[in-house]
Order: structure tokens, then sequence, then C-alpha cells
């Protein structure tokens, strides 16, 4: 037997939710410095006289190191470990964050944003690994659709400490709140093992079994047969896995442009618009709570309704309030259309955030997803610079259409692709 049925059927126990934990705090500070940015954002505008364009091109600086990263991050998560790769990446985005409030001009801010997303672009792959090799089947669906809510959750603290922090410290204090997550490091080296799957896969039997162990106290050990093997890129386009790959990278793509070119201008919309700015900062609050609200409803059907449909409903709607969004210009109806549009684009994140890890292999699987995330990183490295372009020449309302078509065209790729694997990791 691999270990990938002991994990599977192994009973939901303490060390599983501390797993959750860890990951979820991780992934917590990974969206809380990606909302920083976006948050100081109208505050560089105006202190530095950027152009929109610039200020696109600053965010996208952050991109461009995630895209390396989550490639990068991947392959060498596969094949040094899970354990390790977490560590490294919350160094690397946690100390580049925080010296980006160092940042003189432009272009050195730019280079403390590429090198932090390097960390946050390698983070996201891994620690989705390393939840779905650890927690048992029938709970992974419902747990990663949790974990999940990290993110928005992440960008409601940064929404709610930037504009406590700005007024005394200025955007240079708001980025030394990225530091923080260094605090999970000791803790991942002290109590966190590497995943039984992917030991197993490596050939160290007796060290996975040692991790089933400490995952599923008490429960009898199943003889585990090594199933050598190593991430490769190169495995992502063998002919077995083209579809997944496939439908993983075009997926993450379309869904990461709309939903990221909105919330990385979001605040520089909105203020360009007249909007106030106490008034920008609680406008973002409630569209980070109605980012948490989606996710929290759609958990709820996170293993009771097909990963695929769930991304084709709340994809469908998300155009739709999209194209609402765009065309009003009433406070009312941005707050309507904008928090249903909220609700939406994140409540999608709990189908395809589990289904991505289940269209891959052990061997490939943070290969895989951080291939995923890393069109995904593509997509949000070239919305916010499309974002910046099309304000200047006077053509935001074109913005919303191109965003709404994303999310229709993701809808798209999961009805022509999409396979329903609903609980079972491929073990192919």
């Amino acid at each position: 037997m691999t270990a990938a049925p002991a994990v599977a059927v192994a009973r939901l126990n303490a060390r599983h939710w501390f797993v959750f934990a860890v990951c979820s705090v991780g992934f917590f500070f990974d969206s809380m410095d990606l909302q920083i940015m976006s948050l100081v954002a109208p505050q560089l505008l105006r202190e530095w006289s950027l152009s929109p364009q610039q200020v696109g091109l600053i965010t996208s600086a952050g991109m461009v190191g995630m895209l390396i990263g989550s490639v990068l991050f991947g392959v060498f998560s596969d094949r040094v470990g899970r354990r390790p790769g977490i560590q490294l990446t919350i160094a690397v985005f946690a100390c580049f964050s925080a010296l980006g409030a160092l940042a003189q001009d432009p272009a050195q801010l730019m280079v403390c944003r590429v090198l932090a997303g390097l960390g946050i672009g390698g983070f996201v792959p891994i620690d989705t690994a390393l939840m779905s090799e650890f927690v048992p089947a029938r709970w992974r669906g419902r747990l990663i659709a949790l974990w999940a809510i990290a993110f928005p959750a992440g960008g409601l603290a940064a929404a709610g400490l930037v504009p406590l922090v700005l007024p005394a410290f200025g955007w240079r204090g708001a980025f030394l709140l990225g530091f923080a997550p260094v605090v999970l490091i000791p803790v991942v080296r002290a109590w966190l093992p590497e995943t039984p799957r992917f030991l197993a896969s490596t050939g160290k039997v007796e060290q996975a079994r040692r991790s089933l162990a400490w995952i599923s106290p008490g429960e009898a050990l199943p003889d585990i047969d090594p199933a050598p093997a190593t991430g490769s890129s190169a495995g992502l386009f063998a002919p077995a896995q083209r579809r997944g790959t496939a439908l993983a990278s075009l997926l993450w793509f379309a869904w990461s442009f709309a939903y990221f070119g909105i919330i990385l201008w979001l605040p520089t919309l909105l203020v360009l618009m007249r909007v106030p700015l106490a008034e920008v900062f609680l406008y973002t609050l409630g569209f980070q709570l109605a980012a948490i609200a989606g996710r929290a409803v759609t958990l709820l059907f996170a293993d009771r309704v097909s990963r695929p449909a769930m991304v084709v409903v709340t994809g469908l709607c998300a155009a739709a309030a999209m194209l609402v969004f765009g065309a009003q210009h009433t406070m009312l109806w941005l707050v309507v259309a904008g928090y249903a549009l909220s609700f939406c684009q994140d409540g999608g994140f709990s189908g395809i955030v589990p289904y991505t890890p289940e269209l891959f292999p052990t061997r490939l699987r943070a290969t895989g997803v951080g291939w995923a995330n890393g069109t995904g990183r593509l997509a949000s490295l070239i919305a916010p610079l499309l974002t910046g372009a099309l304000v200047q020449a006077g053509s935001a309302g074109t913005v919303f259409i191109v965003f709404a078509a994303c999310y229709a065209g993701a809808v798209a790729v999961v009805l022509l692709l999409g396979k329903g694997t609903r609980r079972h990791l491929s073990q192919t």
C-alpha cells in the first residue's frame, strides 16, 4: 500500500487541524501582503506624483515575482519537500516585504516587490499540496475551501490595519506589517513533519511511516510501498496529463485575470471616481467581508457539489455582477454590484482551489499546482498593466467588459475540459 490510501481514510483529528492552522495563517499573511500594496497605492500616487500606468507597473512588479516563484518553488517542493519549501517561501516574502519600507523611489520598490513576490507566489502551491496530502479524502474539499477563506481574511485585516498605520507611519509602516509571518518558521521547524505522500513518493518508507504515525496517532499503520518519483515540469505535458494541465492553466489564467485585475485596482479606481479616501477604506472592508461570505457559503457545498459545477455557477454570476458594477456610478449600485461580485468571484475559489491538486499525481502535485498558479500570476501581472493603460487612455469602462469575459471564459474552459474529480487525489 502507498501512503495515499492510509491518509485518505484516516479520521480527522487535532493534528489535521494543526496542519490546517499553520497553512491558513501562512496564506492569511500571504494575502495581507498583497492587499497592502493595493491599499497604499493611492498614497504612492500622490507622494511620488505617479501616473495610473506607473502604479500599475509597481503593482505588477510583485506579480512578476509571483509568476516565477510559483513555478520554481513548485518544482523545488516536489524535489526537496513541502516542509523546507514552506519555510523558505515564508522567509523570502516576509523579509523583502519589510525591505519595501526602505525604498526611496519607484524602482527600488519594484525590486523589493519582485523579490517578495517570489516567496508569495511560491508559498501557495506548496501550501495547497501540503494541505491536500495531509487531509483525509472525505474532508479535503471542505477543509481546503475553509483554508481558502484565509485569503479574503488577510485582505480584510489589511483593509482594517492599513488605515490605522498610514496616519502615524505612512506607507512605509504598512509594508513593515509584512514581516509578521516569520513567526511561523520556528513553528514549522519544530512541529510540522514532511507529508507521508511525499516521503513515500521519494522512497523514504520509514520516514513516511513516522509521518503517518504523527498525523494518525493510535491508528494501525499499513505497510508502505515506495513509489520513487520526482517533480518535473515536462511531466505536466505527458499525454496522460495534458488535459488536466490545460484545464488547470486556462482556468487559473482566466479567473485570476479578472480577480486580481479588480482587487488590485479597486482602491485606486474608487479614488479616481472621486470617492473620499475614508469611504474607499470602508468600501474595501465591505468588499473583503463579502468575499469571506462568498467562500463561507460555498464552503457548505464543497463536498456536496462537483467542483466544475461550483465554478460554472459562480463564474456566470461573477460575469453578470462585473458588467453591472462597471455600468453603475452611484454609491448604492457600487455597493450592491461590487459586493455581489466579491461574493461570487471568491466563492468560485471554493471549487477551484480543491479541484486543482486533484488534477495531478503526487509526483507532480506541487509542480502542477505551481504551474497553474503561475499561469494565474501571469494573468495577474498583465491585468494591472492593461487596467492602468485603459484608465490612462480614458477607457476604464472597457476594463469591466474584459473582466466579465474572463469569468465567462473560465466557465467555457470547465465545460469543455472539466473532469468531475471530487474526493480522490490522482495517483497515476
